[in-house]
């Protein structure tokens, strides 16, 4: 199997950042005036052409993550009174009321260069209405990988904006079956770009998780034809098997801290959870009901974790405080309520609820209170996964005909698709932020 090969950029701080306190925008939810940005095409410092269209695809990129934010309102590139190849980006050489002209409160500018291989971009974020720099920064690497810019600098935007770092440079795992009947693991950026297919063994493959690094992903496999569960790494294209004793495992994901894995061990019809190290090995037995066992997640601290029990007749959330082993009951509305995922701020569990016959995404607190229903149930949503800052979910929905993915705000604002390929894409997993 072939490998992924993902770049590195090298990130050099050009101009101090000026204090993010001079302009904010307020994350409080539905119905909040979006920021007006204008995102300006580079300007070619380059000795060579454009061939490879850099000038433009790069802010489109910076476009597109700002514009699935749904913190910021994107001004139309017809209306740019500048041309970028004739105009300055730093500060100085070109004219603010260029801008303010049209709207925007924020722009951004900057210059590329290629030579070979090689890419060396600069950016800048400017305050328009105080006609200041906000950010300056400069990247250098591949051409190829131009894309990885435009998310690192975007990743800058929010943060300069919100205080808190934007998820643009991530990537999700998910399944899907485009192509044919078979399911199986797939990566991409969240624009769909660098798409890559982690397993080809036409069969059933499962349950996409992701180690603390993201460097690997684990999954689980009927390639053996009966499920176990494998930990592909991305860097290097290794797949591991994890047998255990006795049984066979259906699903897992590690902790946090990647010391640990908690998986669901199936032995003789009784489905249990257990403690894995870091290579797999059986450390203990969590749970020892004679109930279905499953979808377990970790809380942020690695010191609990939520996962789907029938215990109580039908399948409910619990939580299990893994060094006490002591359980308690988390969801009590709701007839079937399953695939749980803890918040990485640690405050709420995002999770799929059945409405009639109908399933939505619902999410609530650790202690039981303020369940929301976050989708409509006017299609079927499920699986839910959380963004490394807490504030995005990605999960899947047959809304449009076949199951794709989507992504909201926590609250459920802002809902957009991010597949369209010709099968279902489900179970989402989201990647931490990478280098």
């Amino acid at each position: 199997m072939s490998k992924l090969s993902w770049g590195f950029l090298s990130l050099l701080l050009l101009v101090r950042p000026v204090d993010a306190a001079q302009i904010s925008i307020e994350v409080v939810g539905q119905g909040m005036p979006k920021y007006p940005i204008a995102i300006s095409p580079l300007k070619n410092t380059g000795a060579g052409g454009d061939t490879a269209r850099i000038s433009t695809a790069v802010a489109d990129s910076i476009v597109y993550d700002l514009d699935l934010s749904g913190w910021f309102r994107v001004l139309d590139r017809a209306a740019y009174i500048e041309d970028p190849q004739k105009s300055g980006d730093t500060l100085g050489a070109f004219d603010f009321k260029d801008w303010s002209t049209i709207g925007a409160v924020g722009l951004v500018k900057g210059r590329f260069a290629v030579q070979g291989d090689d890419l060396t971009v600069e950016l800048r974020l400017f305050d328009v209405a105080q006609s200041k720099e906000l950010i300056g920064k400069r990247y250098v690497a591949k051409a190829k990988d131009f894309r990885r810019i435009a998310h690192k600098f975007a990743d800058e935007i929010t943060n300069q904006f919100t205080g808190t770092p934007g998820v643009f440079n991530t990537r999700i795992a998910y399944v899907s079956n485009n192509g044919g009947r078979f399911k199986e693991i797939h990566v991409a950026h969240l624009d769909g770009t660098e798409r890559f297919q982690v397993t080809n063994n036409r069969t059933i493959n499962l349950f996409p998780s992701w180690t603390f690094d993201g460097k690997a992903v684990i999954y689980t496999s009927y390639k053996d034809r009966s499920p176990g569960l494998y930990q592909f790494e991305l860097f290097t294209g290794k797949d591991v098997k994890w047998s255990p004793p006795n049984g066979r495992y259906i699903g897992g994901q590690a902790s946090p801290d990647g010391q640990h894995v908690v998986a669901t061990l199936e032995v003789a019809g009784d489905s249990n959870l257990y403690l894995l190290d870091a290579n797999g090995k059986v450390i203990r037995q969590l749970t020892s009901d004679p109930g279905i066992e499953v979808s377990p997640a970790w809380s942020p601290d690695g010191r609990q974790i939520v996962f789907v029990s029938d215990r109580s007749g039908s399948p409910q959330l619990y939580i299990l405080d893994v060094a006490s082993g002591k359980t308690r009951r988390l969801t009590y509305s709701g007839g079937y309520n399953t695939a749980p995922a803890w918040s990485p701020k640690g405050d709420r569990i995002a999770y799929t609820g059945r409405v009639g016959r109908r399933f939505a995404i619902f999410t609530i607190k650790v202690d039981g209170s303020e369940v929301r229903q976050i989708t409509s149930d006017a299609s079927d949503s499920e699986d839910p996964a959380w963004a490394p800052d807490g504030r995005f979910i990605a999960f899947a929905s047959n809304r449009a005909g076949r199951y794709h993915l989507y992504v909201m705000q926590a609250g459920g604002e802002n809902q957009r698709r991010l597949t369209g390929s010709g099968g279902d894409d489900t179970k989402p997993s989201w990647s931490p932020r990478l280098d």
